[in-house]
């Protein structure tokens, strides 16, 4: 049924967990109710998964990592009458009744602007974007799914494994994510379909032999950088993009992708409004679901009809009225030699508005003044960051995400404390 590292799982151990679940009243009872899963085995975790669906319940899961007192407060936060935790015989029942709640997964939002909310999707509602989602990527039907991404999350969960299971493939969930096992476990595999997160595909592109290419490779939820994904395009046979957001799933597909911010056509279920062209863009609505989905990414559609994202509408920098992109400081900084990684954020400024401020990752020593001139070269004067930092590292949140409202803050705060 499926692969978890290096061991098979059939369907009979599945057929042996459901029956585990049927004699524990707190999980075979969970029709109309909701149960917070965190749980350290993500084989327990899928067939867990696949029995509370099959019931008529409903699932919080959460990464396996989350802390007991944060996933006890994610238990009450949305509504779950019991938290599994660790283990499924480890069972907490809040003292408050919960009421019932339609069948189907929540899941938290990526907290990149502020605390992760709670997104409830209808079972129903994923079916739909499984048989969009399947129709949309043919070219997967013959290629090995390889799942290298946490399957608490939507991407790994649905896109991955669901889809996999949907087209009756038995997909490879890697939790081992050294990347040199991960190459290694590529090769043995044929024509393995990659799912991952751009940042382990900058490594794995970078520890490839030479002469060797990435058969095919699945990349979403953040831009690459443009050095980064150009080199990802020059080492993979086939590169697909996926995007979405938590109210809807996945949103489009990118069969062919071309540049970094290209997602993609939209899938069926769903119409999708943004700009025009790149000179006049605005944000992505999402349209066929029960309401509209504003979803606070800026973008717009190319001549040929693919969604291309230019940035968060709130993290764009309007500087004395003219808008900074960050990742287009971003892809310029990181072609300064030595820069390996890089953030672009904003901050309050008393003449601008806004100014632009950056960190950055390097493997040596760059003078602050060299930076700026590489920036003077090859930006325009309002890109220019104001505020530059080298820095050990960029801190990211557990999705792998960078939220630049919460670095920019921190660094508001440590100035304040300097001040003091």
């Amino acid at each position: 049924m499926l692969y978890l590292n290096d061991d098979y799982y059939d369907s009979e151990h599945f057929e042996r967990c459901y029956r585990r679940f049927d004699a524990v009243a707190a999980i075979s009872e969970c029709k109309d109710r909701r149960l917070t899963v965190c749980l350290s085995d993500p084989v327990e975790w899928i067939a867990l998964c696949l029995y509370v669906k099959a019931r008529g319940g409903s699932v919080l899961p959460l990464h396996p990592t989350t802390p007991l007192e944060a996933a006890r407060r994610l238990t009450r936060r949305s509504g779950s009458y019991a938290l599994i935790f660790d283990q499924i015989e480890r069972i907490e029942l809040p003292p408050d009744s919960a009421a019932e709640v339609p069948p189907g997964l929540v899941q938290l939002s990526s907290g990149t602007t502020g605390e992760p909310k709670c997104i409830e999707r209808s079972w129903e509602s994923i079916d739909r974007e499984l048989e969009d989602y399947l129709e949309a990527l043919p070219q997967a039907r013959d290629m090995t799914p390889v799942i290298a991404c946490p399957v608490t999350h939507s991407y790994g969960l649905i896109c991955g494994v669901l889809a996999s299971l949907a087209r009756r493939q038995e997909p490879h969930v890697l939790t081992q994510l050294n990347p040199k096992y991960v190459l290694r476990k590529l090769a043995q595999l044929p024509q393995p379909l990659l799912y991952a997160a751009p940042t382990l595909l900058h490594v794995l592109t970078r520890l490839l032999p030479q002469g060797e290419n990435l058969f095919a490779v699945m990349t979403s939820g953040a831009v690459m950088p443009k050095a980064h994904f150009e080199a990802l395009r020059e080492r993979s046979v086939h590169l697909f993009q996926q995007y979405g957001c938590s109210e809807a799933g996945c949103v489009a597909i990118n069969t062919d992708t071309r540049s970094a911010g290209a997602m993609g056509r939209p899938l069926a279920r769903y119409q999708v409004e943004s700009g025009s062209s790149a000179d006049a863009p605005s944000e992505v609505v999402i349209q066929g679901a029960a309401q509209a989905i504003y979803t606070r990414d800026l973008g717009y559609f190319d001549s040929d009809g693919i969604l291309h994202y230019l940035a968060r509408i709130d993290d764009m920098i309007n500087v004395a009225g003219i808008n900074v992109y960050p990742k287009e400081v971003e892809d310029v900084v990181l072609t300064c030699e030595g820069v390996v990684d890089v953030v672009v954020f904003k901050r309050a400024d008393p003449y601008a508005g806004e100014r632009v401020c950056l960190q950055f990752v390097a493997d040596r020593t760059v003078d602050e003044d060299e930076l700026r001139r590489w920036c003077a070269e090859h930006l325009s004067p309002y890109q220019c960051p104001l505020e530059i930092a080298q820095v050990e590292e960029i801190p990211k949140l557990p999705n792998g995400k960078i939220s630049r409202r919460l670095l920019a803050d921190q660094v508001g705060h440590s100035a304040e404390q300097l001040s003091a």
